[in-house]
């Protein structure tokens, strides 16, 4: 499951929201993400999706189903990292590197910052 996992931007706010409450009713979540202005069946039906994907798992409590996340943050970012690298750069890291660089997405001292770590990780080899 952590291999494959996609998300859509509302899908990941709302997971996000979990990871930070741990656990939610969708109005506990409608409260964490009160700036998007989702309604509360709007958030009740992604959480019921996510739910069937195995993303999430629900139990009663009262009247209401409370969510949690059966996945990390970082399986998701690795997922969802691997995908756009596969998708739209034809495997290559590199390439999507280097995209942001020509992009401006990144600066030189981040840039800097990247080649530091990266020359650190060779050293711990």
């Amino acid at each position: 499951m952590a291999d494959n996992i996609k998300l859509s931007d509302q899908q990941y706010q709302i997971v996000q929201a979990l990871w930070y409450l741990g656990k939610g009713s969708a109005r506990d979540v409608q409260k964490q993400l009160s700036d998007l202005g989702l309604a509360h069946t709007t958030i009740g039906t992604i959480l019921s999706r996510l739910e069937k994907r195995h993303v999430l798992v629900s139990e009663t409590r009262g009247r209401e189903r409370v969510y949690r996340s059966l996945i990390s943050e970082s399986d998701v970012k690795r997922s969802m990292v691997s995908s756009l690298i596969s998708t739209l750069f034809k495997g290559d890291s590199k390439a999507l590197l280097a995209h942001l660089v020509d992009e401006g997405d990144i600066n030189e001292n981040e840039l800097a910052d990247i080649k530091a770590l990266l020359q650190g990780e060779e050293n711990n080899v």
